[in-house]
């Protein structure tokens, strides 16, 4: 019969492995969560410049990932549905990326007529905080290390049982708590101080930004469900596994 308090430890790293997974990889390819942002930036849109045209041709917004960036425009095909988001491109993903406003800008708008304004004081504020976006993605990195290993540990123990290798599960486990908190709180920071730096500093210019709700929901949710499962873990090796021996031996001198 399966003991689900062991198992329980094991469910919940798979399973903020899995969310864990989805916050590095969203939006490394277009219809792959690239709404599942940390931030999403509002630029001006550019027009074709042909008279009586109402086009945009420049991008709209840049929604910023843990890997890479996507872009595309604002539109309203469907009055009842709100504004809705068209994603065009996705940049190519890289481990210690950090997005960069004055590399993709003149991308989007230097073919199509005289470049826009953009605000040099939020670009330095991107460049401020490029080692902070880079270390979140390490962190993110060595968090998913974790819990891979806490699995690979509980095949191990099913496979071949020894004594203590529910330590080295619960080693794993606060490993990756502690990471993914870390980058968790990094994230919020983001959504929170560093949108309302970039709104400050984008006044006058129409540029703005929102912070990304799906991502925070993934983060803050794998954090919990690797902070009960390192709990649930301690338990087993250090409650269960000490309750253990006292049991037997109850049961020796009563019989």
């Amino acid at each position: 019969m399966l003991d689900f308090k062991r198992l329980f430890p094991t469910v919940a790293g798979f399973i903020a492995f899995i969310l864990t997974l989805l916050c590095l990889f969203a939006g490394t390819q277009r219809n792959l969560l690239d709404d599942a942002d940390l931030l999403t930036l509002y630029t001006p849109s550019g027009s074709t410049g042909i008279a009586g045209s109402t086009d945009t041709l420049s991008h709209d917004f840049y929604s910023v990932h843990l890997m890479s960036y996507c872009q595309g425009t604002l539109g309203t095909t469907d009055p009842s549905a709100g504004v809705t988001r068209n994603v065009t491109s996705c940049s190519n993903r890289t481990i210690l990326f950090s997005f960069d406003p004055m590399q993709a800008w003149p991308k989007a708008s230097s073919t199509h007529g005289p470049e826009l304004e953009w605000p040099r004081v939020i670009s330095d504020d991107f460049h401020a905080f490029s080692t902070t976006s880079r270390a979140m993605a390490v962190l993110y990195c060595m968090g998913i290390g974790a819990m891979g290993a806490a699995l690979l540990v509980q095949v191990w123990t099913s496979l071949a049982p020894r004594n203590g290798q529910g330590l080295f599960e619960f080693g794993f486990l606060t490993l990756g708590f502690f990471t993914v908190s870390i980058a968790s709180i990094i994230a919020t920071v983001i959504a929170f101080e560093f949108v309302a730096l970039i709104n400050a500093h984008g006044k006058g210019s129409n540029v703005s930004a929102s912070y990304g709700g799906q991502f925070l929901g993934m983060t803050w949710a794998a954090t919990g469900l690797l902070l009960v499962g390192s709990a649930a873990s301690f338990v087993n090796v250090f409650v269960r596994q000490a309750a253990s021996p006292s049991a037997a031996i109850a049961k020796d001198i009563e019989g």
